[in-house]
């Protein structure tokens, strides 16, 4: 992963009192899984690792700069949308069958 990427997941894992997991998901904490994306391309291959996931509430957690095309590209998956603050943006919800 990119430097950007990595001092991003670093400062929400620290706010969040947990630590960046460099396999899998970056950042697994009480239900919740967030990656780190800082690309629309980071934006659709993460989407793949959360699905994988078995947490209850699933978050990617980008730029605010790219908070509205992330919620364009993850409408219907179920995905919700952070900053990398940590702010939610949309939430994360159980995809409908």
């Amino acid at each position: 992963m990119s430097d950007d990427h990595n001092k991003i997941a670093d400062k929400l894992a620290k706010k969040l009192k947990t630590k960046h997991r460099h396999e899998g998901v970056d950042i697994v904490t009480g239900g919740k899984a967030i990656e780190v994306a800082v690309s629309p391309e980071d934006v659709r291959t993460s989407v793949e690792q959360l699905k994988r996931s078995r947490a209850g509430k699933k978050y990617m957690a980008v730029p605010p700069v790219m908070v509205k095309e992330a919620k364009k590209l993850l409408e219907g998956t179920g995905i919700g949308v952070m900053t990398t603050s940590g702010k939610i943006r949309k939430r994360s919800r159980k995809k409908r069958k």
